[in-house]
């Protein structure tokens, strides 16, 4: 097991440079299962007869998901959140414990760009990536970039 150096989430409103939309059919279900993930409940907004309308969640500062009941369309969501020193096995483990119905975990899983993650479907087909660099191959990772195109600071 590693130590979790996640940063503390910031709660403060500030305009967000990205975020995403999923429909949920059940919105508290699905910021249970977001809380589960590493998200807080930040605002959680009623529409004219009370019910939730949005539940804005967070997990890191600019890590910001808005749920909004609807019908999602399995499979055409993906997010990907940096991990941000969390154990990312750790989380799967504890996330295939509580089994949410409907949920797919996969992961750690390496990828061939020198990142390990874990892949999260939500129960209504939404899915989220928490991503971590694999540090003990950071030297080879910088090399592999240096192979990159395209006008990006860093490549020489």
């Amino acid at each position: 097991m590693s130590e979790n150096t996640t940063p503390a989430i910031d709660r403060t409103i500030y305009p967000m440079p990205m975020f995403a939309n999923f429909a949920v059919a059940d919105i508290a279900a699905a910021t249970a299962f977001y809380e589960a993930v590493g998200f807080i409940a930040l605002a959680t907004i009623p529409g004219p007869d009370g019910t939730p309308v949005v539940v804005h969640l967070r997990r890191m500062k600019y890590q910001d998901l808005l749920l909004v009941p609807g019908q999602a369309r399995i499979g055409t969501t993906t997010v990907s959140f940096s991990a941000g020193g969390e154990d990312l096995a750790e989380r799967a483990k504890s996330l295939r414990e509580r089994e949410f119905p409907g949920a797919r975990i996969e992961g750690p899983a390496d990828t061939a760009w020198y990142t390990s993650d874990v892949t999260i479907d939500d129960p209504d087909g939404n899915r989220v990536i928490l991503t971590a660099p694999r540090m003990a191959e950071i030297d080879r990772a910088k090399q592999w970039a240096k192979t990159f195109e395209g006008d990006w600071v860093g490549k020489n």
